[in-house]
C-alpha cells in the first residue's frame, strides 16, 4: 500500500464531489458501519486518508471462501438513474478471480460483473443499470433496499480492497458525459418479460451503447416503473424489445403519446400501441434460406423517408414481423414463409435485401407521424452503420439529436484501442508506421478529419457523421495495418457455434476466408450430449442434416482444401435445444439425468457419474475421429452446470459405492462433514476426468495424430471444487495436446492477469486464451481483439481461440485482422 497514491486520489475524489459533479448524488457508503459482511467474510473497517475514511474490505480467500461480499442496507429510487460509480483500490488482485456487485429489490437481484483497470493504483468502478442481469422476479429499481459487492476468490491468498466516493449517477451514463436534466428520451428495458430476459437485456444494452456512441442523452427506466410522471418532460420512448408489457406500462406510454410524445420500436409492438400510432400489424416471416434478410436500405418514398439513413447497413436476421401504416391494408396476422413480395406500403422508409444485395419487398422501417418501426431488433453485426440507423429514427423527431451525435462523433473519432482523441491516435499511428498501407490509410483519415470539421462547422450534420464514420473506419484500419503479425507457426483458432458453419456461407467459403485472413484452425460445435450434425452410429442425428447434409464432412473437406485445421466441437453432457423431447424424456426415465441439491430436476444434463452416460460421451468423441479426418477432437462443458449438481439416487448409490458406507441425510448430510464434502467433491471430479481420460487414452492408441483439447473455465483451483473440472491435472497427466481457458472479459487487465496464471497451471502443455469477442459489448471489437492477442503474444502462448465465427466475424473482424495482426 502506497499512502501518496491513496492521497492524491482523495484530492481528485473531493475536487469532483463537492458540489460540482454534475447528476450525481452521494449515498452514505463511505464509512465501514454502512457495510456488513457476509458470512463468513471478514468486516469492513475504516482507514483513515488525509484526515478522510475510506472502507477497508478484507479478502479473506485463504479460508476457501468461494466469495468474499459485503452488504449495504439502502433506500434509493433508481428508476431514472443509469447505475451507481465508486472508486476501488487493490494492490493485490492475483488472488480475486472476479467482481460482482448486486442491487437488491425485494426479492429480486440485479447483478453486474466489473473489473479494475489496473491494480496498485484507484479506478473508477461504473455499474450501468443496461449491463445488469435479473436474478428472481424483477421488481424494477423504485425500492432499491440493498446494495453488495462481491470478490470471488481466484486463489487461496488473502487480499484487500479499499473502497470511497460512491455516488447515484443520474446522467446519461454511468462515465458521466452529459446532463440526465435534459435527456428527453427514455429507453425502456422490458424486465417484465420472464421468457426471453438475455435477448431483452442484449438489445437495451446495445441500443443504449449506440445513444452514448453518439453522445445521445436518454434516460432507462424499467417497464415495471413506467409512469406518466417518468415520462414527463420526454419526447421520445424508446423500445428495443419489449415481448410482454403490462397494461400499466402500455396505459402510461398510450398517455404519453397522447400528450406528443414519439415511439420508437422494434421488432414487437402492443396491439393498444400499435393502434395509438398508426400501425398494424401484419405477418411473421421465416427466411426461406440463409441470407435473405442479409441488409437494410432507404427506399425513394417521400411518405417514409427519413433523412440520414445509411446507404446499406449490414444486419443478417432470420426473421421479420411485417408492420404497414394503418391506412394501409394488412396482409394477414398469420405466420407464414416469405413467398410473394408484398407491395410497398407508403409509409416504409427502408426494405430487406438479400445477401446478393437483390430488394426482397419486406419492409424494415416503417413510419408514421408519431412512430419509427423495424421489423425486428437491431444485431450487432455493422454497429458503425446500425448507430446512424437509429440515429436517423430518433432525429425524425429530436431533429437537435442530429447537432449532438455529429460533435460528438467529431470529437471522438480518433477513439479507438488505447487512443481516446484523433490526435492522439494520428501520433501513435505514425510512430509505428513503416510505410505501405499505414501511411497511406493516416493520410486518407487525415483528410477525412478535415472534411468533417467543415461539415460541422456548416451544419451539416448527416454529412459530418456520414465524414466521422468513414474517419473512425479508415483510423481503424490504419491501426491494424500496423501491427505486428505474431510468429509464422502461431496457433490462430476460431469457435464456430453453428454446425452450419457462418451463416449465409458454406462451409467452403467459412474455411476459405479463415486461411485468407491468417487463422489457422476452426473449431466447428457438431455435437451435444444428445444429438449430432452428421450421420452417427453413437447419438441421435439432427432432423436437419437429412434436408442439408453432413455438416462434418462439409467442415473437414473444405478445411482440407484450404489448409486449415478442423477440431471438432463436442458439447459434452449438455442437451440443450439440440436434443429431441424423445431422447430427453428417455434420458430421464432411464435415471441419466441430473437432479440439483434441492431435489429440482436438471432435466437438460446428463449425469456425469452414469456409467452409460460416460461411455455414450466418449464413444461420440472416439466415432468423430474414427469417421473423419479430423486434426482434433474438444471437449467443451466438460464439467458440472455448478456447485449443485448432481445429487440424483444413481450419485448417491455409487458414491457410498465408493465410500463402503451408507450416508445419513442425503444430500444435506455432505456439508456437515468436511471430510466426507472433500471425498464428495474428489468424486464429482473423478466422474469427469474418467471420460477426459477415456477418450485420451483410446485415441493416443488408435490415432495419435488427432490433437485433444478442451475449453475450460478460467480459474482453475477454484473450478475444480465448484464444477469438478480438474483441467490443471488433465494436463499435468498429458491427456490433452492443449488446453483453451474461456476468458471471455472485455478488460485488458484481466485477461493478462488470468492468461498468466493459467499458462503456469497449464505447465508443459500449451494454454491457448479464449478471447470473447463475439460476447462483448458491441462497442468493442478489432481494437480489444488486437490488444489481447498482443498480450497472448507478451505471455508466449504460442495461439489463441477466438470465439465466435460468424458472419460479423467473416466480413468486418477477419479482414481487418488480416492487414498486420495475421498478415500471412
Amino acid at each position: 500500500m502506497r499512502p501518496f497514491v491513496l492521497f492524491a486520489f482523495w484530492a481528485t475524489v473531493l475536487a469532483s464531489s463537492s458540489g460540482a459533479a454534475s447528476g450525481a448524488t452521494r449515498p452514505p457508503l463511505d464509512q465501514p458501519t454502512a457495510w456488513s459482511a457476509g458470512d463468513p467474510t471478514s468486516p469492513a473497517a475504516a482507514f483513515e486518508i488525509g484526515g478522510r475514511s475510506v472502507v477497508r474490505l478484507p479478502c479473506n480467500f485463504s479460508d476457501g471462501i468461494e466469495r468474499a461480499y459485503w452488504d449495504a442496507d439502502v433506500a434509493l429510487d433508481l428508476a431514472e438513474a443509469r447505475g451507481i460509480r465508486f472508486q476501488l483500490y487493490c494492490g493485490k488482485p492475483e488472488p480475486i478471480g472476479g467482481f460482482t456487485f448486486y442491487f437488491r429489490a425485494g426479492d429480486a437481484w440485479y447483478s453486474a460483473p466489473f473489473s479494475l483497470d489496473a491494480a496498485e493504483q484507484w479506478c473508477t468502478v461504473a455499474i450501468d443499470k443496461l449491463d445488469t442481469t435479473v436474478e428472481g422476479a424483477a421488481g424494477g429499481w423504485t425500492r432499491i433496499d440493498r446494495l453488495r459487492l462481491a470478490a470471488w476468490r481466484g486463489a487461496d491468498e488473502d487480499t484487500e480492497l479499499y473502497v470511497a466516493g460512491f455516488a447515484v449517477v443520474r446522467g446519461p451514463s454511468t462515465s458521466g458525459r452529459g446532463d440526465g436534466e435534459d435527456a428527453r428520451i427514455v429507453l425502456v428495458r422490458a424486465e417484465s418479460a420472464a421468457g426471453d430476459a438475455r435477448t431483452v437485456k442484449d438489445t437495451a444494452q446495445r441500443v443504449g451503447r449506440f445513444l452514448d456512441d453518439l453522445g445521445v442523452p436518454f434516460v432507462p427506466v424499467s417497464d415495471l416503473d413506467l409512469s406518466p410522471a417518468r415520462l414527463e418532460g420526454k419526447r421520445v420512448a424508446v423500445l428495443p424489445y419489449n415481448p410482454d408489457m403490462s397494461a400499466e406500462a402500455t396505459d402510461a406510454l398510450r398517455t404519453f403519446l397522447q400528450h406528443d410524445g414519439r415511439l420508437v420500436s422494434f421488432y414487437t409492438l402492443p396491439e393498444a400501441l400499435a393502434i395509438a400510432v398508426g400501425l398494424q400489424r401484419g405477418r411473421h416471416v421465416s427466411q426461406p434460406r440463409p441470407g435473405y434478410f442479409a441488409s437494410i436500405r432507404p427506399t425513394e418514398s417521400a411518405a417514409g423517408g427519413l433523412t440520414g439513413l445509411p446507404p446499406v447497413t449490414a444486419q443478417a436476421s432470420w426473421n421479420i414481423i411485417e408492420w404497414v401504416a394503418r391506412s394501409q391494408p394488412s396482409r394477414g396476422a398469420s405466420a407464414g414463409q416469405a413467398g410473394d413480395r408484398p407491395q410497398q406500403a407508403a409509409g416504409v422508409a427502408a426494405t430487406w435485401y438479400d445477401v446478393d444485395g437483390n430488394p426482397t419487398g419486406h419492409p424494415a422501417i416503417v413510419v408514421t407521424d408519431r412512430a419509427a418501426h423495424m421489423t425486428h431488433i437491431l444485431l450487432r453485426d455493422d454497429p458503425a452503420n446500425k448507430a446512424v440507423l437509429l440515429l436517423a429514427m430518433i432525429g425524425r423527431f429530436l431533429p437537435e439529436c442530429w447537432e449532438q451525435a455529429a460533435t460528438t462523433r467529431l470529437a471522438r473519432a480518433g477513439a479507438i484501442g488505447p487512443f481516446r482523441d484523433f490526435d492522439s491516435a494520428r501520433r501513435g499511428i505514425r510512430e509505428r508506421i513503416d510505410g505501405g498501407a499505414g501511411d497511406d490509410l493516416l493520410t486518407a483519415a487525415e483528410a477525412l478529419h478535415a472534411q468533417a470539421r467543415a461539415h460541422v462547422a456548416a451544419g451539416e450534420y448527416a454529412e459530418a457523421l456520414a465524414r466521422t464514420g468513414q474517419l473512425r473506419e479508415t483510423l481503424t484500419r490504419a491501426w491494424c495495418a500496423v501491427q505486428s503479425r505474431g510468429a509464422r507457426d502461431e496457433f490462430r483458432g476460431f469457435w464456430c457455434h453453428d454446425a452450419f458453419g457462418v451463416a449465409g456461407m458454406t462451409w467452403d467459403a467459412a474455411a476459405r476466408i479463415l486461411a485468407e485472413n491468417g487463422f489457422t484452425a476452426v473449431f466447428p460445435n457438431m455435437l451435444w450430449g444428445g444429438a449430432a450434425y452428421y450421420p452417427s452410429d453413437v447419438l441421435p442425428v439432427a432432423p436437419e442434416v437429412k434436408a442439408r447434409g453432413d455438416q462434418l464432412a462439409a467442415c473437414v473437406a473444405a478445411c482440407r482444401k484450404h489448409g486449415v485445421q478442423c477440431h471438432v466441437w463436442k458439447v459434452n453432457w449438455n442437451m440443450g435445444a439440440r436434443a429431441s423431447a424423445d431422447f430427453k424424456a428417455r434420458m430421464k426415465a432411464a435415471g441419466r439425468t441430473q437432479v440439483r441439491l434441492d431435489g429440482a430436476p436438471e432435466n437438460g444434463w446428463l449425469c456425469p457419474s452414469h456409467p452409460e452416460n460416460q461411455r455414450l460421451e466418449i464413444d461420440a468423441m472416439l466415432e468423430v475421429a474414427a469417421k473423419y479426418d479430423a486434426d482434433g477432437v474438444h471437449f467443451d462443458y466438460i464439467r458440472y452446470p455448478d456447485r449443485a449438481t448432481c445429487y440424483c439416487p444413481g450419485c448417491k448409490a455409487r458414491f457410498e459405492a465408493v465410500l463402503d458406507r451408507k450416508i445419513a441425510d442425503w444430500p444435506r448430510g455432505l456439508a456437515a462433514d468436511p471430510a466426507l464434502t472433500a471425498q464428495w467433491l474428489e468424486f464429482r471430479r473423478a466422474q469427469i476426468t474418467r471420460v477426459v481420460a477415456g477418450v485420451s487414452e483410446a485415441l493416443r492408441a488408435r490415432k495419435p495424430r488427432v490433437k485433444i483439447s478442451a475449453a475450460v473455465f478460467r480459474n482453475a483451483p477454484v473450478d475444480r471444487d465448484t464444477i469438478g473440472q480438474d483441467w490443471r491435472l488433465w494436463c499435468e497427466k498429458g491427456y490433452l495436446d492443449f488446453v483453451c481457458p474461456m476468458n471471455y472479459t472485455p478488460f485488458d487487465a484481466d485477461f493478462e492477469r488470468m492468461a498468466r496464471r493459467q499458462r503456469a497451471w497449464a505447465g508443459d502443455t500449451p494454454c491457448y486464451p479464449g478471447i470473447g469477442l463475439s460476447v462483448w459489448p458491441d462497442s468493442e471489437g478489432v481494437a480489444r481483439l488486437i490488444e489481447q492477442v498482443n498480450i497472448t503474444r507478451k505471455l508466449e502462448t504460442g495461439g489463441f481461440i477466438v470465439f465466435n465465427y460468424g458472419p460479423r466475424e467473416a466480413t468486418e473482424i477477419l479482414p481487418l485482422c488480416r492487414l498486420g495482426l495475421t498478415r500471412r
